[in-house]
């Protein structure tokens, strides 16, 4: 059998793979000198997506589709926006409240310092270095880089404005292509659709259960008497959607702050509470919601995030999860010859493929079928009349 492929092919599997690894690697420096604009346009991508089914449900309920296409650009405006200006909020009161504390964090570092003196440690060289960096006053020099880049951030959500406009009307009227495609490549429509289900899923799953862990933190922070409680609520939102090391970068603020403001049982408390929180929803009670509609597994997930991060910046940390279900959608899952990457990609014991025959199957089914890559559903192709686009050509 694999020595038919060879022959068909005329290539070895390894030569494959050696060239699609190289492919990708040249794709991956185009994608870097072009990252200002990839991401704002696949962030719009994912963010039409996941609210494609509310222009359906609209449509079917007599809504006209540019009035219902208006509205859900106006809650993706809104998402957007609202997030962006959140986000600037906290960083201008943290760089507001920092210096109130000054006193206090030197008050710390020395007691820190006299404490190695005492064990007989003597790093002057390296104590001073390091009290340099955690003065308040460099603190607050890199939260106004950051807030320069927040407010400078104009360019992005332009180009995000733009592209969620230009899809989301290119995507009211979307039925005919998805018939064709489904028909002309079964295998390109079937993964597309699983990768619209995965994106919508974690979109909204992440917000609803990012909201949930916010409020509770602001609650458990309130009742510690931890400043800027609020503050320090959005900041664990807008983590929440940076997978793995995201509860990290949110508690980190939040504990130093209830350490120079009332001690370390207040910061150890904001720890032990935030993990909890963490660890109840986020790896209990969330992922009953999810299920396997995002399918990646730990090890995954973070590589996917240190990788992204590199190739496209501050905005990879939050894509890295699309980001990497897009890719494995066009590499793995539309292809049955190379789905046995999902098995190492895949989260739990159930293998991502079982069988040649279920892929088949799946092929068939799939090309009977319209995709729902992007919310369109049999009541959406109802009013479309005539062949597909292709279908001539599907047919010969």
């Amino acid at each position: 059998m694999s020595d038919a492929r060879e022959t068909a092919t005329g290539r070895a599997q390894g030569e494959s793979i050696a060239i699609v690894i190289a492919v990708l690697v040249i794709g991956c420096a185009g994608i870097y000198y072009v990252r200002s604009l990839i991401g704002p346009v696949f962030f719009a991508l994912t963010l039409v997506i996941t609210v494609r089914p509310l222009v359906s449900w609209a449509t079917r309920h007599h809504v006209p589709r540019p009035v219902s296409a208006l509205v859900a650009i106006l809650i993706v405006f809104a998402f957007v926006i609202g997030l962006f200006a959140a986000l600037g909020v906290a960083i201008v009161q943290l760089i507001e409240t920092l210096p109130n504390y000054a006193a206090q964090f030197s008050s710390i570092w020395d007691s820190i310092r006299e404490l190695l003196g005492r064990a007989g440690v003597d790093e002057s060289t390296l104590i001073d270095q390091v009290s340099q960096s955690l003065d308040t006053s460099r603190i607050v020099s890199v939260a106004q880089s950051l807030l320069g880049q927040v407010s400078n951030a104009g360019s992005l959500l332009g180009v995000m404005g733009l592209s969620v406009v230009f899809l989301m009307f290119d995507t009211s009227r979307i039925e005919a292509r998805s018939r064709a495609l489904s028909r002309l490549r079964p295998g390109i429509a079937s993964a597309l659709n699983g990768f619209a289900t995965s994106v919508r899923s974690y979109w909204l799953v992440s917000t609803v259960f990012g909201l949930i862990v916010a409020v509770f933190d602001v609650i458990a922070l309130w009742i510690l008497d931890v400043p800027m409680a609020v503050t320090w609520g959005v900041v664990s939102f807008i983590t929440n959607y940076i997978p793995n090391v995201g509860f990290i970068l949110g508690v980190i603020p939040p504990a130093l702050i209830g350490l120079v403001a009332s001690g370390p049982w207040t910061a150890l408390w904001v720890v032990v509470v935030y993990s909890v929180l963490n660890f109840v929803i986020q790896s209990l009670i969330q992922p009953k919601f999810t299920g396997d509609a995002v399918g990646l597994n730990t090890t995954t997930t973070f590589l996917s995030l240190l990788f992204w991060s590199q190739i496209i910046g501050g905005l990879g940390t939050i894509l890295a999860v699309p980001l990497t279900l897009f890719v494995k959608a066009l590499l793995v899952d539309s292809d049955p010859r190379s789905r046995w990457v999902s098995i190492f990609l895949s989260a739990g014991d159930q293998p991502a493929v079982d069988d040649e025959g279920s892929d088949a199957a799946e092929a068939d089914r799939t090309a009977s079928e319209p995709i729902s890559s992007i919310g369109v559903g049999p009541d959406d192709v109802s009013d479309t009349s005539g062949p597909a686009p292709g279908a001539d050509a599907a047919r010969s």
